[in-house]
């Protein structure tokens, strides 16, 4: 393995059908409900394709990984089987088929985040084993994700995941019957991460350091008022930083996230708006990043024998509502992706 793992999250929530996310989602000042708002962001139109179908995602992961990019966490959606929890949100998991679909696959990995916040909540054993049934055949995958000969998965959402299941019993059920559905399938044991925020502790005795092997940060923002004016990028950065301090220390390992920017201005959102990163703040934080898993403890994949794979995520190959961009795009280019090719090789 590489000194260093990079991953980059991956959101396919990008359909031509409506209502779709290139859509406003409501009126504002500026624009209508469901006015394409493209024309008024060009700048976080990709370069690879707007939709999440099979050729923009075999041209993804040959950029991805030609750039150093090591592995896609790619969020995976639970749906009714006979009716969408939103509209049109059956496409939410064309990322990982279309990755495991792709005539590039064997160019990078990737592995499943199960993204269990509302209104995708499982709750019942029925469809927990739904859940099993699918995920078990990309755990096959030969380009799923492995450190140490260990299937790797997250739940997006810790917290989530022991308030839905109501007590900690149930919840160790359910990881124990996919502990198990996996090494029957696979002959593999697994390594599961647990979604947390920057600034929690995860002590030896929480839920949390008992149910899970790691813990990672999707995204996560700073709780400053929402102004006209973006904040700098360098705020937005500084509590990606302080939650590696903080965590560096948990009872389990925790693998750092970096934040591609955080301005979701094109779609309602009451939180604080920051500017998206020039080449030359993006190379600070990727190089102090670097530093940090080199340095301090804790910070990583943890390694059957006790070892820690140093790793981190980046916040997102493809959140252009949000803001959090790595994908190439038509102001910025291939920008982040070259900087990562710089430092991380």
């Amino acid at each position: 393995m590489k000194d260093i793992l990079v991953g980059v999250n991956y959101f396919a929530g990008w359909w031509p059908e409506n209502p779709n996310k290139w859509q406003r989602h409501k009126s504002s000042q500026t624009t209508e409900a469901g006015k394409d708002w493209r024309p008024e962001f060009q700048e976080r139109v990709p370069l690879l394709g707007c939709f999440n179908d099979q050729q923009t995602m075999d041209k993804e992961i040959k950029s991805a990984a030609n750039y150093g990019v090591n592995f896609f966490p790619i969020l995976w959606y639970y749906n009714d089987p006979d009716s969408e929890r939103e509209p049109n949100s059956s496409l939410l998991n064309n990322g990982v088929k279309n990755f495991a679909n792709s005539k590039n696959s064997s160019m990078m990995s990737f592995f499943i985040e199960f993204c269990n916040h509302p209104p995708f909540e499982v709750t019942t054993e029925q469809q927990w084993q739904e859940c099993l049934e699918e995920w078990i055949e990309y755990f096959k995958h030969p380009s799923y994700l492995k450190v140490g000969d260990r299937v790797v998965f997250k739940i997006h959402g810790a917290d989530f995941f022991v308030e839905q299941n109501g007590d900690i019993g149930t919840c160790e059920k359910l990881i124990d019957s996919l502990r198990k559905a996996c090494k029957d399938a696979t002959g593999c044991d697994m390594v599961i991460g647990g979604g947390v925020l920057s600034l929690n502790r995860i002590e030896e005795k929480s839920d949390i350091a008992n149910l899970f092997d790691f813990t990672c940060t999707y995204m996560d923002v700073p709780l400053h008022k929402q102004i006209e004016q973006d904040y700098p990028y360098e705020m937005l950065a500084d509590l990606c930083r302080t939650a590696r301090y903080n965590h560096c220390v948990d009872a389990i390992p925790y693998m750092p996230y970096m934040p591609g920017g955080w301005c979701p201005r094109p779609w309602p959102d009451q939180r604080a708006f920051y500017e998206l990163p020039n080449r030359r703040q993006w190379s600070a934080e990727l190089r102090r990043m670097k530093q940090d898993l080199l340095a301090m403890p804790n910070l990583g994949l943890p390694m059957p024998d006790g070892s820690i794979q140093p790793a981190f995520t980046c916040y997102a190959w493809n959140e252009f509502g949000e803001g959090g961009i790595i994908a190439p795009t038509q102001r910025y280019g291939y920008m982040k992706l070259e900087e990562i090719k710089a430092i991380f090789g």
